[in-house]
């Protein structure tokens, strides 16, 4: 396996370390991380590491600008997205990197954790995309006709981690930091991209994450970004506008029927 990247967008988070040190330990192939300190300075500071970059913003710039401005340090052949409060399976990055091919996007089995990871709890990691706020929604009903397929293909997805070759994110343009704002529904234009340009999206079950849900609300003026992203997504994916898409959104629905809604 190549060198896999890591970035990590972050503000004010509690468990960034313990994120730092799950993806180091956990990794069974090389790896770098990268942190993006979005508008704030840890405390105590992340322990220094050679595999550890830091980036500062000096004025918060939102979680897309965080993801892309890590991406355009990493130096690895694979580019994987977390959030800043996960934990790992072991050999996490060998799975993944097994089960990508260029075009594809792979997303491992998903676990909620509580307060300080003591505990996790396995979760849904089928989501359709719910139009028309273009939103991931749970579900269960498609996993039932998955059934124990240890690789499904998924419509879309939480958001909290994806893994992709490097060059194919920038392929996609990267994540779109002016149309959606700050944050929020990056899982549906990471899907959307993965599907429509003619790649897969795929939920690999042999590994796992556990994820803490962190309170929403700790960026400014979502609300008016989220009215204004709305608005670009139906332009845009209901109308079949993005320049790389060789296939419909008409095309993905059919391939998920029946869809709820």
């Amino acid at each position: 396996m190549n060198k896999l990247s890591v970035v990590i967008p972050s503000r004010n988070e509690p468990y960034l370390q313990k994120t730092i040190d799950s993806l180091l330990t956990s990794a069974m192939g090389e790896i770098e991380v990268i942190v993006v300190l979005d508008g704030y300075w840890p405390d105590p500071p992340i322990e220094s590491n050679s595999k550890v970059t830091l980036i500062h913003f000096s004025e918060p710039r939102g979680m897309r600008a965080a993801i892309n401005a890590g991406a355009r340090l990493a130096k690895g052949k694979y580019l994987m997205k977390c959030d800043a409060h996960c934990t790992f399976a072991e050999g996490f990055d060998i799975e993944l990197a097994k089960s990508c091919r260029h075009d594809w996007t792979v997303v491992p089995q998903r676990y909620d954790a509580n307060d300080n990871f003591e505990e996790v709890q396995k979760v849904c990691s089928f989501e359709y995309i719910n139009l028309p706020s273009f939103k991931g929604k749970k579900w269960p009903e498609y996993e039932k006709r998955v059934g124990d397929k240890l690789l499904a293909e998924l419509m879309t997805f939480q958001g909290s981690c994806w893994f992709m070759f490097l060059d194919r994110f920038w392929f996609y343009g990267g994540i779109d930091e002016v149309n959606y704002g700050m944050m929020g529904r990056e899982a549906q234009e990471v899907s959307l991209k993965t599907w429509l340009s003619g790649g897969r999206l795929l939920l690999n079950r042999n590994t796992w994450y556990a994820h803490w849900s962190k309170p929403n609300s700790h960026y400014p003026g979502r609300a008016e970004a989220k009215e204004k992203s709305i608005a670009y997504c139906k332009e845009l994916w209901l109308n079949n506008k993005w320049p790389l898409q060789v296939r419909t959104l008409a095309w993905l629905v059919e391939r998920f029927a029946p869809v709820p809604g």
